[in-house]
């Protein structure tokens, strides 16, 4: 190359301009560098030789026509550059190390040009190295854009088919290529739990997935694209075990989410039968709100069915309470959740009359004889819990017995009783 001496208009981007001419020389020289200096790209077996060339001839071919002035900030081939070496898997690290290489090498090659003419050396190495930190910035921000991207698929494709496995319309020729992408294995040890969300009404049944216990098992699941294995999902960041996973991870335990407005539900893997205890106990001490754990299942295709169990421990715990109810730890409120409209009218039929009360009387007897069953029938600790005499409890549940025509040292009668106070206390009015 000649030097610049030669040229009477010299400048920054006369040397440029020279240089465009031996832009073929220079790429060859450039790969060179990079695969010498760079492991990265020795030990690749993704991208081709034609691959990198043409990369690097497009970035430098791109500096150095920026450099000579014919055209402005076109950092085209730099974002191209980041997508492909993140398509490729490449470092981040490795793809800024080669656009230092082709710094170097353009500013070698114009600080030689120029070796009769030192005054120009200022403005040659501002300009190159303002331009390589550019086309690295864009190269890095597109390499991650593309990063995320590709993470938001695999997160969507991985909700797919836990949606599958929830909804039950996952075929048994899937599951060996569902287990693989979600990391499960066939066969094992499975929870499904049932959280519900905070924002979430207290009206209890009817919330879980946005399907209402009593629909089809599973049906309706309404999920959005959320997370699995502890990313963000639409529960957002303060969802429900929103900060559970490392936990689990740490008893050995993988675990898929996915979120509606109402709940989130997570599908848990556990590495051992022997690991269930400690998961309950880490899901009870984490627990914000209402939370149903299903029995523990022997295969995805049986979270379907776990996801039902779930939901209805969650709807037979108390609204607005923070607690975990196993399937089948508790037969009565499961058995009413399991009917809340026949719960609703089992509640109506006994507790009608008092319902019908002023909102302060009814509140306050349903209060009194709810405490009343809470302390096994005992007047003194009723009276000690509400903080009232014995004689006014007493007469409380006189005056229930007379509106209900309900003895409550009949047995069967206390049983009536019990079940519609139950059910008021876990469904609500409408």
């Amino acid at each position: 190359m000649s030097t610049i001496t030669e040229h009477a208009d010299a400048s920054p981007a006369t040397i440029a301009r020279l240089l465009v001419d031996e832009l073929d020389e220079l790429t060859d020289e450039l790969v060179d560098r990079i695969l010498t200096g760079e492991h990265a790209y020795q030990e690749s077996t993704l991208i081709t030789a034609v691959e990198l060339r043409e990369a690097v001839h497009a970035n430098l071919d791109s500096v150095l026509r920026q450099l000579s002035g014919e055209f402005g900030d076109d950092l085209h081939a730099a974002r191209a550059t980041g997508r492909l070496k993140a398509d490729y898997g490449f470092p981040l690290a490795a793809v800024l190390h080669a656009y230092r290489l082709a710094g170097r090498l353009v500013w070698d090659r114009m600080r030689a040009a120029c070796a009769e003419r030192p005054e120009l050396l200022p403005d040659i190495g501002a300009d190159v190295w303002r331009i390589i930190d550019d086309y690295s910035t864009a190269a890095a921000e597109e390499y991650g854009r593309a990063v995320s991207e590709r993470t938001t698929r695999h997160t969507e494709l991985l909700q797919v088919e836990l949606r599958a496995l929830f909804d039950g319309v996952l075929e048994p020729g899937r599951l060996h290529t569902a287990a693989q992408m979600l990391q499960l294995p066939t066969t094992g040890t499975f929870l499904v739990v049932c959280a519900e969300s905070a924002a979430a009404p207290g009206a209890g049944v009817g919330a879980a997935s946005g399907a209402g216990v009593g629909a089809a098992p599973g049906a309706g699941v309404g999920v959005g694209v959320g997370a699995a294995s502890g990313a963000p999902d639409a529960a957002g960041a303060r969802g429900p075990f929103a900060g559970i996973d490392r936990r689990l991870r740490d008893g050995l335990v993988a675990a898929h989410w996915m979120s509606d407005v109402h709940t989130r539900i997570g599908l848990l893997s556990l590495s051992s039968p022997h690991a269930l205890p400690q998961v309950l106990d880490l899901l009870h001490a984490e627990a914000d709100g209402r939370v149903g754990i299903s029995a523990p299942f022997t295969g995805p295709l049986g979270a379907r069915d776990a996801l039902r169990q779930a939901e209805l421990a969650m709807a037979s715990l108390i609204p607005g309470e923070a607690a975990t109810e196993t399937y089948g730890q508790s037969a009565l409120p499961l058995a009413l959740a399991h009917s809340p409209a026949a719960a609703r009218e089992l509640r109506d039929a006994v507790l009608g009359p008092v319902l019908a009360l002023p909102a302060a009387d009814r509140d306050a007897l349903i209060a009194t004889v709810r405490a009343w069953f809470d302390c096994g029938g005992s007047l003194a600790a009723t009276a000690a819990r509400l903080h009232y005499h014995r004689n006014t409890i007493n007469h409380r549940l006189r005056r229930i017995e007379q509106l209900t025509g309900l003895d409550r040292s009949d047995p069967r009668a206390a049983a009536q009783l019990y079940v519609a106070v139950l059910a008021d206390r876990l469904f609500g009015r409408d």
